[in-house]
């Protein structure tokens, strides 16, 4: 017999003999968290039962909870955050589910309760959800019924400490002044939403959804306000969970750009009001990123009224960019970076405040006098935090020196698309992978190439953020090199980049296969992760939550050329291909017909070089070979430490700049990490690759 089925008799004369003096005693008891709360000690309740316990220390617990009971309680979080949330349960069986709810909102997971063995055999589950600071009433709500709950207890959850960063002449460093080069990813269609990353597939009766005012206008008109906030919500809690966190960490990302529009924030039913989850995705997303030692850029993707250009989605509405001919939602920006400026000014975790994203709906001038006019406004609350002015899409020259203008601590973004959208686009993946390379390392003269970019910058003496830009997804198999590349000529700069984007998923999945890879690092599998189409005209709630939840748990595949390329290291004992060099001078770098394909670096003229940082685990002897082709006779390079010449080898005519042979030398090296150089002595050479051999 299922314990909780008892006859209501029974119930009725436990609850008066067990409860009767206790509720009326703590009924409007609060709880301070981080904390325990006792189950007995709620506010109110539906259905529920006080008993005795045997579990460790005593007291009672709350049994014969039945699916759809509920107890309610008084809490007061000293601080807005993540909790963990233990619950600790006894049960016979495994019906059992429990949420905590506010205002009849589910506030985190559902969690399944396992069979502990036995009504008084006590075990603690665990979950995590974010509360607001101050006093509050939560319920704890049975999904699932069969379980007894003797307490509930709260746990902030801490966060690592990682160092401010700040600005230092034209590069990024740390508090003690290190150089770091910054290498991540946004994390697009999560708080602002872009729908052709979900494959198009959700819908109206008039067709795919355009932009995300439509989606939430669609799901207000058909559900009110509230229920259309709680689904956004389950889009919110699903997109992107823990698991992404590790897969950025994986890939070797140290940075995530965060993009978020205004009303995650603010109240837009109440201007100047902070919604009452204000911070919970921003401080999950600085909080999760910190854990794995990755900062977090606040990126306002999509302010008040809109600044992107009136065919553009990704500040939440297609249409006129309202916000530059309307004062009030100039000045709810402003609020809005003083609100945040406010939370995260002394949090190490956030890199820097991107102001705007691409505020295109305006010319440069007015763009420049509005961003200084933000710059202050966070500088007024916050002296800590690097501050991004945004680049117009004719560039940042309406800015002058962010220094003229008072302003310390500052640094510029662009969005770098070469290959697409009219920027020397040619066809075929071959063709791109030369033109984005030619592009880093500025083979052809155009003046959006990298070198003239590094020029400007450094004449302006300010770092600089590449806030977008997609190396992998026309290129087939080349993405992988040619992501890392990207990545190595930025940080080789001094500058920051951003790939956008994280992760984009398709109705069919993907095997895995990264030759005709989409726009994410990750996608949705086609073994077990594929989805329909959903119209929100005529879905019914339940079924857009069911919607939005599966994108949660969805399997998920991520570009393993990416991921292998962007942990990698040059290595003795192993191919290091000649176009991964950190450093360098004059070199260009191509596609190969070579053995294995991929690059070679070539064009080479005399006295360009190349270095690499390698750790030699041994001292001694090694042979060191080098994958070499030529139409010339006479080349010659050098093989350095520091200024020291270990080895010179000559460079046969080999009949042909894709025509290969290997050659070799013997050089001695000490044990350590240390900067090994190619040096073109003679140049007319090209070179695939070169190799340590301990002898």
């Amino acid at each position: 017999m299922n314990r909780n089925l008892v006859p209501t008799t029974r119930r009725a004369a436990a609850l008066l003999a067990l409860a009767g003096g206790l509720l009326a005693a703590s009924a409007q008891a609060q709880t301070a968290l981080p904390g325990t709360v006792q189950a007995e000690t709620y506010a109110g309740m539906s259905g529920v039962v006080i008993e005795p316990t045997a579990d460790t220390g005593g007291g009672s617990d709350v049994g014969y909870i039945d699916t759809g009971d509920w107890m309610s309680y008084s809490v007061n979080p000293s601080s807005s955050g993540w909790y963990t949330v233990s619950y600790r349960i006894a049960t016979t069986g495994t019906t059992g589910q429990v949420v905590l709810s506010q205002n009849g909102q589910d506030m985190g997971p559902t969690i399944a309760l396992p069979n502990t063995g036995g009504w008084q055999n006590w075990q603690t589950v665990t979950t995590r959800v974010f509360l607001s600071a101050g006093p509050q009433s939560i319920a704890v709500y049975a999904k699932g019924g069969g379980f007894n709950l003797n307490w509930i207890g709260f746990a902030k959850e801490a966060v690592g400490s990682l160092p401010m960063v700040h600005q230092s002449g034209k590069y990024w460093v740390d508090a003690n002044g290190k150089r770091l080069n910054l290498r991540g990813t946004n994390l697009g269609n999560w708080l602002a939403m872009e729908f052709w990353m979900l494959g198009s597939s959700i819908s109206t009766s008039n067709g795919a959804v355009p932009d995300q005012c439509t989606l939430e206008n669609t799901l207000t008109s058909r559900f009110g306000a509230t229920e259309k906030e709680r689904l956004m919500g389950v889009w919110r809690d699903n997109w992107i969970t823990t698991r992404d966190f590790d897969q950025m960490a994986a890939m070797g990302m140290n940075v995530v750009r965060v993009p978020f529009l205004y009303n995650v924030v603010e109240n837009e039913a109440v201007p100047y009001s902070l919604r009452a989850d204000a911070w919970k995705y921003l401080d999950f997303a600085i909080d999760e990123a910190e854990k794995r030692g990755m900062y977090v850029i606040l990126d306002l993707h999509g302010a008040v009224g809109g600044q992107a250009a009136s065919s553009e989605q990704h500040d939440g509405c297609v249409g006129p960019a309202a916000m530059w001919t309307n004062s009030t939602y100039q000045d709810r920006t402003k609020w809005l970076w003083d609100m945040i400026a406010s939370r995260y000014k002394d949090r190490g975790a956030v890199l820097a405040y991107d102001l705007l994203n691409e505020p295109w709906g305006t010319d440069a001038t007015t763009l420049a006098n509005f961003a200084y006019q933000l710059a202050a406004v966070v500088r007024n609350k916050d002296p800590n935090h690097v501050i991004l002015l945004p680049g117009h899409n004719s560039g940042i020259d309406a800015y002058g020196n962010p220094a003229s203008h008072g302003l310390s601590n500052a640094a510029f973004w662009m969005h770098f698309y070469p290959g697409l959208w009219g920027w020397n686009e040619v066809s075929g993946a071959t063709a791109q992978a030369n033109m984005y390379q030619n592009w880093l390392h500025c083979a052809t003269g155009d003046s959006r190439e990298v070198c003239p970019w590094d020029a400007k910058l450094t004449a302006l003496n300010t770092p600089f953020l590449v806030g977008e830009f997609q190396p992998w997804t026309l290129v087939g198999s080349y993405g992988g090199q040619n992501t890392r590349k990207a990545f190595d000529v930025f940080n080789s700069l001094g500058w920051a980049g951003t790939s956008w984007a994280y992760k984009n998923t398709s109705t069919g999945g993907s095997s895995g296969a990264t030759s005709g890879w989409g726009w994410g690092l990750v996608t949705n599998s086609a073994s077990g992760g594929t989805y329909g189409g959903l119209n929100v005209s005529t879905a019914s709630n339940t079924q857009v939550e069911a919607y939005f939840k599966a994108f949660g748990s969805q399997p998920l595949v991520r570009n393993a050329d990416i991921t292998y390329w962007m942990n990698w290291q040059p290595t003795v004992g192993q191919r290091i291909e000649a176009e991964m060099f950190q450093y360098h001078a004059g070199m260009q770098v191509e596609t190969t017909t070579d053995t294995g394909g991929g690059f070679n670096v070539g064009h080479t003229d005399n006295n360009d070089w190349m270095s690499y940082p390698v750790n030699v685990p041994t001292s001694g002897a090694y042979t060191v070979q080098f994958r070499v082709a030529s139409a010339n006779t006479g080349g010659q390079l050098a093989f350095k430490k520091d200024a020291t010449e270990l080895a010179v080898v000559t460079v046969p005519n080999t009949g042909g700049w894709q025509n290969w042979t290997t050659v070799s030398a013997t050089v001695n090296l000490t044990a350590g990490q240390q900067n090994l150089t190619i040096f073109s002595k003679v140049g007319g050479w090209n070179m695939n690759w070169w190799q340590l051999t301990k002898q």
